[in-house]
């Protein structure tokens, strides 16, 4: 799985929460862009979907637990991507 293509679906699932906003980077806060718990993981349940990912509860619960960027969510993605 192509890091570029993981930071495309990250960001493009990230502006339809937030109806379009484009202007952020990798390393801007989740929390900062408004994006509450509930919205960091139903983005985590739509690009494992998206991207054709399965990860364990666990995983999705640390991640849920230490996600707090962009970056972070392509990260993780990536990782589980590699099981």
């Amino acid at each position: 799985m192509k890091k570029t293509a993981v930071r495309a679906a990250v960001h493009r699932y990230i502006r339809l929460l937030l109806e379009g906003q484009d202007d952020f980077d990798d390393n801007t806060s989740l929390a900062q862009l408004g994006l509450d718990k509930e919205d960091i993981e139903e983005l985590i349940f739509h690009l494992e979907d998206e991207l054709d990912l399965t990860a364990f509860t666990a995983e999705e619960d640390q991640m849920l637990k230490t996600a707090r960027t962009a970056n972070d969510l392509s990260r993780f993605l990536i990782e589980i991507g590699r099981h």
